[in-house]
């Protein structure tokens, strides 16, 4: 069964790799349609990141640790208050 698990993380990275070089090419589109492209596609591969992550979590190849509101509040300051480079 590891098979399938090694195949379905390697998924999983593959999908997070795209959704970055994607969100890089939104940003430096030249023309609105291409960006609308990029966005669309960027958009689909979210879902679809999302989705592999959802079967890995089922399977229970991907857990994840509940964070506490402490941690929640945490994190929103820190980035709310990152000053814009």
């Amino acid at each position: 069964m590891r098979k399938d698990e090694d195949l379905i993380n390697d998924c999983l990275v593959s999908e997070k790799q795209l959704c970055s070089t994607l969100s890089t090419a939104v940003t430096e589109a030249a023309t609105p349609n291409v960006r609308n492209e990029f966005q669309q596609t960027l958009s689909n591969c979210f879902c679809t990141q999302d989705e592999v992550y959802k079967e890995m979590t089922k399977k229970g190849w991907y857990k994840t640790e509940a964070a506490g509101q402490n941690k929640i509040t945490e994190a929103k300051t820190k980035f709310s208050n990152k000053p814009m480079q």
